[in-house]
């Protein structure tokens, strides 16, 4: 079975980890989360505004 890579991986590919972590924590370093880190709801973001949602709901609503 042939492995192959989603647009949304190739396109999180270009927002390298080792700049995000710092980006995230200076800009947001008053703010704690309580269930997910930065990098997930960052994914989920991205997701959500590629697939032209309006909302974070309509993505849970999707789940």
């Amino acid at each position: 079975m042939a492995h192959c890579n989603t647009i949304l991986s190739q396109i999180l590919r270009f927002v390298p980890g080792h700049e995000f972590e710092p980006l995230a924590n200076r800009h947001h370093s008053v703010r704690a989360f309580r269930t997910e880190t930065r990098w997930p709801q960052f994914v989920t973001m991205a997701m959500d505004k590629l697939s032209g949602r309006i909302s974070l709901r309509g993505i849970v609503l999707a789940a």
